[in-house]
This record gives structure tokens, sequence and C-alpha cells, in this order.
């Protein structure tokens, strides 16, 4: 062999021996409806405290400006890296899933070709599969939902549905202008089946990445059974179960289990 193919090849072989630089995991933390004003809800339920005591770094909070997204913290140089968004939780699914991509267009632009994991409590789950339904978003390689409702309940009438919701926990709770916003959560999403958002999203093709349902055995907002993804008709065996004690709310141990699902501690569906 030439000494200058040799030398080529075990340079070659050098660089497939040599540990290769990993790429970073971005985290977003994205609210589901709040019937109280809360400003940071992961935060607030110290969520976030495991996930910095894991490894995770706190990258601060993304919100809304007039010039579009703006962040809290300057930039922050890690591998493992989340942020928690301001989202408008009162508001229809489209418009919450509009503001939900230009947070990931702005994930995009400060952690280009890093991949995004999207971590959705309650409602916020139905946001965020009609944003990776209805847009490509090859940066998010993961959703991990905590108490969503991905069915309803006769995928029931919309009407059962609706007081066996959150709508229909919440509703004793509300004033009727807020009640006529959270009617607009589930409306004007398909001609054909109008007002049901989870049916429509139910048979929409799912982007192949990796689907966790968190399911609260103890909700009594959303049932338990209503928040397992592989419920979803397209996402039959391809997401995986993980049981947590509990109510609807989020808790502190969510930031356990979030920090585990990435260390591989969770491999397989329940």
């Amino acid at each position: 062999m030439p000494a200058g193919l040799l030398r080529a090849t075990l340079f070659l072989l050098l660089l497939w021996w040599l540990p290769q630089p990993l790429l970073a995991q971005v985290m977003l933390l994205i609210p589901g409806y709040q019937t109280q004003q809360q400003t940071h809800p992961f935060r607030e339920a110290g969520v976030t405290i495991p996930l910095v005591a894991s490894g995770w770094t706190d990258g601060g909070q993304m919100l809304p400006s007039l010039r579009g997204v703006e962040f809290d913290r300057s930039p922050e140089t890690s591998r493992k890296l989340f942020y928690t968004l301001v989202m408008p939780t009162d508001r229809p699914v489209s418009m919450q899933a509009e503001w939900l991509n230009l947070y990931l267009d702005a994930v995009t632009r400060r952690h280009p070709d890093e991949p995004v994991i999207l971590v959705a409590h309650s409602l916020a789950g139905v946001v965020t599969r009609y944003s990776l339904v209805t847009r490509k978003r090859p940066e998010v390689t993961a959703l991990i939902t905590i108490a969503s409702p991905h069915v309803d309940s006769s995928m029931i009438q919309l009407g059962d549905f609706f007081w066996q919701s959150p709508l229909g926990t919440y509703t004793p709770l509300l004033g009727q202008a807020d009640l006529r916003q959270l009617l607009e959560l589930y409306s004007g999403i398909s001609p054909d089946q109008p007002g049901n958002v989870l049916r429509w999203l139910s048979h929409q093709t799912h982007p192949d990445i990796r689907y966790v349902g968190i399911v609260r055995i103890s909700d009594t907002v959303v049932e338990p059974v209503l928040q397992d993804l592989n419920r979803v008709a397209n996402l039959r065996g391809r997401a995986e179960r993980l049981l947590s004690p509990g109510g609807h709310a989020l808790e502190a141990s969510d930031g356990t289990v979030l920090a585990a699902l990435f260390l591989g501690v969770f491999a397989t569906p329940e």
C-alpha cells in the first residue's frame, strides 16, 4: 500500500475511534391551562429543581415581545438545557400552536441543528400535537405529555367529553366569559368533525419521534385512560406509557421523571 494511502487510512481510523462531540439537548417546558394565574407553572411546582440537580442547565424563560420572542437570560453553553415558556393558555389550540411555532423557530436559531424535546402539561399536550401534525418540525425529537387528554371519552360524544374533561371540571370555578374562552379551545379545527380537536388529531399523521405519555393514576380532571398516547389511532404501539401517582397538577417529582427519561432509565413502554 502506498505510503500516502496508508497515512490517509490510519487518519480515518483515528477519526473513527476518537470520541465524537455530542449534540446538545434542548427541552421546552410548555404549560397547560391554568385555573389560577401562574406565571411560571413548571417553576412554581418545583419541576425545574430536580432537572438542575440531575445536570440540566436552566436557560431561563422564553416570552413573547413586539420583536417576536425574547429570552430573559444570556445564551448558555450546555449539553442539556431547558427553557420554560409563557403561553396564552386560555386561547384556542390553533393560536397556541402558532405561539409554540414561534418559540421553536427562536430556539432553532439560537441552537441550530440541536435536538429539541417538548414537555407539555395538560391541554398543552393537545397544542404540541397540533403543532407537530400541521407543520414540519425536524428539530423536535421527542414529545412528553403530562396528564394530557389525548382522546375523548366515546372517542364519547363531545357533549359528554365536555362534562368529564378539564372543561367540565373547571366549569363551577369559572365565569361565563372564561367558559366561552375554554370552549374555543376545542372549536374550529375540522369542518367534518366540528369542535372535536382530539378526534381530528387522532387521525393525522404524526412525525416519527419519541412519544411518552405520563399518566396520572389519581387524576380527577382528565381520566387516566384518556392520557395514554397509544389510544391515539396514529400512535398505537409507538408511544411509551409511564404511570405516575398524584393528581392533575404539576409536581416536583415530574422533574425527576423527566431527568430519568433521558438517562435511559425508562426505555420500554409499560
